[in-house]
């Protein structure tokens, strides 16, 4: 059960629902800013290895905060006793390793490498394997509620393509800031700040719009702001549209808007239409698709690139990279439009409403 101040999920009402998850979002906007930021000063005045030293302090402080905080936390009504699937948590686990694994090596070796080829077949067999064992295990990771459900599955898919392209964007761009306009790592920190004010902005914004139009109009609109953003961003970087720094701006604005309303849209839409007592589970396969989406799209963006040599600096070199992402993101669109209709109030949380 997911509870937010005194408000459990299943007593909560759709504001203060949207509020979590318009905070949470918030929050991911906020540290995308810090540690491109932080990053940068790092870099430039202690080196790159302060990038990784940083991290053992503020592991420690949150381990700390966490064994001090006490929190009460509801129990879980899940739908009768569960079991740990430790043969389906194998295959999961070794179908992720195996495509992570693959995925990382296509920039080195190509995505018609036997060695590409050979993990992404590995990776299906297990991934066939996995869903084979869940359709006959008693108690399987994935149940079959939430395998069924239309809006949590294309939520997962719009959320996975979308979060590749964008940061399949990012990685593509740094190059560019730094190798073909000279800026160093603390200037290109800047120059990507837009996307995060708009992240923190736009995510109240978009869970009042997804509470009055919708899942589907407002995860279309999401989407299609991404793909329009990285539109933008390709041609501003390439000398085809508007140039200088007010060009990269509007372009990262528009694409952290984009990518706050599906981050919303898919989160509310994701524990608000899961199956009764499953909150959890599609809370993990969110994550999950969080995850595995930046490592596709930065998989996508290498493979195109060219090595770092002489003719990189050459700003039309990211042409082929930059024109693909924005089409990556629009394949969103099909998930999105498979989303719920209608306003948020009155599904899971109608019972609420009357309290």
């Amino acid at each position: 059960m997911l509870q937010f101040g005194p408000c459990a999920l299943d007593v909560c009402t759709p504001s203060a629902f949207g509020g979590a998850v318009a905070l949470r979002t918030s929050a991911i906007g906020v540290s995308a800013a810090t540690g491109p930021l932080l990053g940068g000063v790092l870099v430039a005045h202690f080196g790159w290895q302060a990038v990784f030293w940083i991290n053992v302090p503020v592991a420690l402080l949150l381990a700390a905060f966490t064994l001090a905080l006490r929190v009460p936390v509801p129990s879980s009504r899940a739908a009768g006793p569960q079991r740990l699937d430790l043969t389906g948590a194998v295959l999961l686990a070794g179908a992720l390793a195996v495509l992570v694994h693959t995925l990382s090596g296509v920039p080195a070796y190509g995505w018609g490498a036997a060695r590409t080829l050979f993990g992404l077949a590995v990776a299906a067999v297990a991934s066939a394997g996995f869903g084979v064992h869940e359709h006959r295990a008693a108690y399987p990771i994935v149940p079959a509620a939430v395998a069924r459900s239309v809006p949590v599955t294309a939520s997962m898919v719009m959320l996975l393509v979308s979060g590749g392209a964008m940061f399949g964007a990012l990685f593509a761009t740094t190059f560019h800031l730094q190798d073909v306009l000279g800026l160093d790592a603390l200037a290109s920190g800047m120059r990507v700040m837009p996307m995060t004010a708009l992240m923190v902005l736009g995510a109240p914004v978009a869970s009042r719009a997804l509470r009055r139009y919708g899942a589907c109009r407002t995860a279309v609109v999401g989407v299609a702001l991404v793909s329009a953003a990285l539109a933008a961003l390709a041609l501003t970087l390439t000398g085809a549209g508007p140039a200088g720094p007010a060009g990269a701006w509007v372009a990262f604005g528009l694409l952290g808007a984009g990518f706050a309303t599906v981050m919303v849209t898919t989160t509310e839409t994701v524990v608000g239409d899961a199956p009764s007592g499953y909150a959890g589970v599609v809370g993990g396969l969110k994550q999950t698709a969080m995850n595995i989406g930046p490592v596709f799209g930065i998989a996508v963006a290498a493979s195109l690139m060219p090595s770092r040599s002489a003719a990189f600096r050459d700003a039309f070199v990211l042409t082929p990279t930059l024109s693909v992402l924005p089409g990556l993101a629009a394949l969103g669109l099909v998930p999105a439009l498979l989303l719920p209709g209608g306003q948020t109030r009155g599904r899971k949380f109608a019972s609420a409403d009357r309290t």
